[in-house]
């Protein structure tokens, strides 16, 4: 009911009033008397002044609910331009009677065109015959979505939710519709169901692929599981090798700790690995043993490959020290980081000792074998001149009487005279061969030192044979500085040497040089030959190499060997001069 409704009714109500009381004071105004015609006509006035004062409050109040109701219908009109979701208004009829922007917005058509319109003219039947609040019954839901086309062709998703409006009365005046745009969240929504699907797609497909390596990772289990098993039996066999090795094996850490070690090795060491583990090891070996052992471990890791020294251990079970011989392998890890020593240890302490012992008896034997040499020498020598004494001062008288009576009898025994001179020719060979005896027991000529006694056996070697010798000396001192004991045993070597030249070199040429310097006296004999050859007279030449090196090395000397098949053979001595011993002043 409109505000004009109102106040004319209330105007027809006073009337009505009025023209009841005028009736009834019509009526009894003929049965009064006079008071009673003035409290009547006073009566009537105040009926009168109430319903006129009734009428203007009833016009004020009319007036302030119109303005009020005028101020809500802002407020209303305001909040619907102001809200966020699109809102409409229609009569009972279903024609619009109001529209805010925002659905104008959400449908793409100006407001001119919605309002006195139905909203059937803009969608399909149907959707609105389940959503408009006009079109259901009384108790369903008015809230759902719409799908509809936007003007530029686009669809759109719209949540609606309305209800009826009724007046006072009870009778049905409209209804009130709110949509909300979901167009973007239905879009994701369409959007999230593509990739759900996606997703469950490849979530199906690497579903599967997990399966087939679950698979796979269930069969390298198992086989890492044989594996391990496999490794750890490997292992117990490995310690068990380790164990019974009969060669001592330990393992250090980077920080030259030892953190294995088998039983040989507990042996060599005389003490237990549980008495010398978690670092114990430094209280075990004396302070310089344990920084030779670092110095050594730090070396190895250093070079990066396998170091053998020599290191003195510590037996506290024979409380001695012993010598090893340790061979130590670094190993790294993959950062290139020093990780651990792989080490074996051989005890050469008895090895060591017999090798001394083997080095004193060898020195005892050279000089034996030099005393002997030197005593066969003076043998010789004093052979040789014994001979000289005698045999030849006894040939030589007997080659004078022969010689005398092979003069007497030349006219008068012509026979004799012949026997004579057959004695005599053979006293002639008794005394060369006795000079060949005593040349080749003591040349003469050592006495004048070993050049002179060179440059004698050069001479009688190229008598012997066609080999051409050629003899350099340099050196001013006939005897090269040499004693008498050195003179013969070079001189020996060099006939030794220039006879095995002769019986197996096969040379035509034969150099010997004799040079002396300020610390050495340097002897070298070279030929043009075939040098040394395997078989039977090269292990003769090789018995006879021998024994010119023990003479060599006998004096304190150096014998150097260069042979080449078909190039010759070269022998140099180098032999150290004694310094004179300076006289005390």
């Amino acid at each position: 009911m409109s505000r004009w409704s109102i106040e004319t009714l209330s105007a027809v109500c006073a009337a009505l009033l009025l023209v009841a009381l005028g009736w009834l004071a019509g009526v009894a105004w003929q049965e009064l008397n006079f008071w009673e015609h003035v409290w009547l006509s006073v009566l009537l006035l105040t009926a009168t002044g109430m319903a006129i004062w009734l009428m203007r409050k009833l016009r004020t109040r009319l007036a302030c609910a119109r303005q009020q109701l005028d101020a809500s219908t802002m407020r209303y009109r305001d909040l619907a331009e102001a809200a966020q979701d699109g809102m409409w208004q229609t009569d009972a009829d279903g024609m619009i009677v109001h529209v805010n922007q925002r659905l104008g917005d959400m449908l793409g058509l100006p407001l001119d065109q919605l309002l006195g319109h139905s909203m059937a003219e803009f969608h399909d039947d149907a959707t609105l015959q389940r959503l408009c609040p006009l079109r259901q019954e009384a108790g369903q839901s008015c809230m759902g979505e719409l799908r509809y086309m936007h003007a530029d062709g686009s669809e759109r998703w719209a949540m609606l939710s309305g209800r009826r409006l009724y007046d006072r009365l009870g009778s049905l005046t409209g209804a009130l519709v709110l949509a909300s745009d979901i167009t973007e969240h239905k879009r994701a929504e369409q959007a999230l169901s593509v990739a759900h699907a996606e997703l469950e797609n490849r979530v199906a497909l690497r579903t599967a692929q997990l399966l087939d390596v679950n698979t796979q990772l269930s069969a390298e289990i198992a086989m890492r599981a044989q594996t391990e098993a496999a490794l750890a039996r490997s292992e117990e066999r490995l310690q068990d090798i380790i164990s019974m090795m009969p060669l001592s094996l330990f393992l250090k850490d980077a920080d030259s700790h030892i953190v294995l070690m088998n039983q040989a090795c507990e042996q060599q060491w005389g003490v237990h690995f549980q008495d010398i583990a978690e670092g114990r090891d430094r209280q075990h070996f004396p302070p310089h043993q344990n920084a030779g052992f670092h110095a050594a471990d730090q070396e190895a890791f250093a070079s990066r490959q396998v170091v053998i020294r020599e290191e003195l251990i510590w037996n506290a079970l024979l409380q001695e020290n012993r010598l090893v011989q340790t061979h130590k392998k670094p190993i790294f890890n993959a950062d290139g980081q020093p990780q651990m020593l792989i080490a074996m240890a051989v005890d050469i302490t008895e090895s060591k000792r017999n090798e001394e012992n083997l080095q004193r008896s060898l020195a005892q034997l050279r000089e034996l074998s030099d005393h002997q040499q030197t005593i066969k020498e003076e043998e010789r020598r004093r052979i040789a001149l014994d001979i000289h004494d005698d045999l030849g001062q006894n040939l030589m008288v007997l080659r004078i009487d022969v010689s005398l009576l092979h003069t007497r009898t030349a006219a008068a025994h012509p026979r004799l005279h012949q026997h004579a001179q057959r004695v005599l020719d053979t006293i002639d060979a008794t005394i060369r061969s006795v000079r060949t005896i005593i040349n080749d027991l003591h040349p003469s000529t050592l006495e004048l030192g070993l050049g002179p006694a060179a440059e004698w056996l050069i001479r009688q070697m190229e008598g012997r044979g066609s080999i051409r010798y050629r003899l350099h000396i340099a050196s001013e001192a006939p005897n090269l500085g040499l004693d008498q004991r050195q003179t013969s045993a070079i001189f020996r070597v060099l006939q030794e040497s220039l006879s095995n030249i002769v019986r197996h070199a096969q040379a035509s040429e034969v150099e010997v040089a004799l040079a002396q310097d300020q610390d050495a006296i340097v002897v070298r004999i070279s030929d043009n030959g075939i040098g040394m050859q395997p078989g039977d007279d090269g292990k003769r030449a090789a018995f006879g190499l021998k024994s010119i090196r023990e003479r060599v090395h006998a004096l304190g000397g150096e014998l150097r060997i260069d042979s080449q098949a078909g190039q010759g053979t070269a022998l140099a001595i180098h032999l150290p001069q004694a310094r004179p011993v300076a006289a005390p002043g």
